[in-house]
């Protein structure tokens, strides 16, 4: 591609960076999307397999709630979904049981969450026993699923962010998830569609110098020992907060001349949930056979979510409604922790151990039945460096703030910039990208209308 004649440089190429590009392109303004990985899509990472019918998701996965933004891409783009639907199962003791009534047991817990108070942390709040004696279990549960869902650690993650928007509402709509069965990839890449001549893949940007006349971008590209500069008159970033806020020193860390105060803020109010996620294929649905762990008469045919308790993995689901072999295990917050910066290998085999534990079952026979197996540590991507934001106590405002345009010059766009529960969704990238970027083309009319 051609660098001249960009007239606002994108850092990053995730749906965020993305969005923002294709606002921008079909207003008549030029755009440069620098994106470091030798592909699109950020943390939506699909890869796929002659052995597996189905794509396989390393990042995203699900379509959470009403989610607009996404569900105008997957119609405009031609796109099936289908809704996850299923049982609940849960591992406690070496024994499965249904898990009915999640939300509503969720619920109990969760109701008691105030904006309005004094901000402290969720571990906090849970000393206080919310919804009483009879909610002990509840609360089990409200843990685990803060680690989660929200892949953060209690100790750290504030009830105001919670409160607001960041726990499961009542409204079942906001509850329910949805798959993309073409795979997430063909979202970014609808996205792209009709401007790939705009995207430039492996080019690491070091540092951003900005003023009252632009910005110049200092770019490496690949292993070229040179740096490229691209010149633009104002710049959306869009990388995540974890790249944004990387030691200097750090592969793919951004330096910015003069310093943004508003990163001190950044550093001080969110951070990034800690995720390993694993996909195994299996010869078979195997745990659909019954296992002793599963009560007399019951099996795991229709599971499509279990929450354990043994091992470094907890948390598993399947593809069901889809009868395909495969599981995927999630170590979020504290669990996601504990694997980060093993090798592959090492967390394949803690995975599996895990499983076999939760599900009562020897390591040999799961062992027996894999095919393959895909393992991402987005804490040690450099380009992520986590899985996606949550708001730290004190913080709950930041992504309000991080949303700001910087003097009509720079724009932070993508989920950790999206307030009210929305962070940590494509959807809510998708919506930051968008109005990141219309802010820019009213600033830009502006700038033309003054000269």
């Amino acid at each position: 591609m051609s660098l001249a004649g960009c007239d606002v440089a994108i850092v990053g190429g995730g749906v965020a960076g993305l969005a923002a590009m294709r606002v921008l392109e079909e207003r008549g303004i030029r755009t440069c999307v620098v994106e470091a990985r030798s592909r699109i899509g950020g943390r939506v990472h699909t890869i796929r397999d002659p052995r597996v019918a189905h794509p396989i998701e390393l990042g995203a996965e699900f379509v959470h709630g009403s989610a607009p933004e996404l569900l105008a891409v997957a119609r405009d783009a031609g796109l099936l979904l289908y809704a996850v639907e299923g049982e609940r199962w849960r591992a406690r003791g070496g024994r499965l049981t249904r898990l009915e009534d999640f939300w509503k047991r969720l619920h109990t817990v969760m109701r008691h969450l105030d904006a309005e108070q004094a901000d402290r942390s969720f571990a906090e709040f849970l000393d206080d026993a919310p919804g009483g004696r009879h909610a002990a279990d509840a609360r089990v549960l409200a843990r685990a699923f803060v680690e989660g869902f929200h892949a953060a650690d209690p100790r750290r993650i504030s009830v105001r962010y919670l409160a607001d928007g960041g726990s499961p509402s009542e409204d079942a709509r906001e509850r329910r998830q949805l798959r993309i069965a073409d795979g997430y990839d063909r979202v970014p890449e609808w996205l792209a569609h009709g401007f790939q001549d705009r995207i430039l893949t492996q080019a690491v940007v070091e540092r951003i110098e900005w003023g009252d006349d632009g910005v110049a971008l200092s770019v490496r590209r690949g292993n070229v020992p040179s740096v490229t500069t691209i010149a633009a008159r104002a710049a959306v970033i869009t990388v995540p907060i974890g790249v944004l806020l990387a030691p200097a020193d750090e592969p793919g860390a951004i330096a910015f001349a003069p310093h943004l105060p508003i990163l001190d803020g950044v550093r001080s109010g969110l951070t990034m949930g800690a995720v390993v996620r694993v996909v195994v294929l299996f010869r078979e649905r195997w745990w659909a056979d019954h296992l002793r762990a599963v009560p007399r008469g019951a099996s795991l045919e229709s599971m499509v979510f279990l929450q354990g308790d043994a091992g470094d993995v907890p948390v598993w689901w399947s593809l069901y409604p889809m009868q395909a072999p495969v599981l995927i295990g999630w170590a979020g917050g504290p669990a996601g922790l504990r694997l980060a910066g093993r090798s592959s290998t090492e967390i394949q085999e803690r995975a599996l151990a895990a499983l076999a534990a939760n599900l009562g079952v020897t390591r040999r026979r799961v062992a027996a039945q894999v095919v393959a197996c895909w393992t991402h540590d987005w804490q040690h991507d450099p380009f992520s460096r986590g899985a996606y934001s949550y708001a730290l106590v004190g913080g709950a405002q930041s992504a309000r703030r991080l949303a700001r345009s910087i003097k009509g010059t720079l724009w932070f766009a993508g989920e950790a910039a999206e307030p009210e529960g929305r962070n940590g969704t494509v959807h809510g990238a998708i919506g930051s990208g968008r109005r990141a970027a219309l802010s820019v083309t009213r600033a830009l009319a502006q700038d033309a209308r003054r000269s």
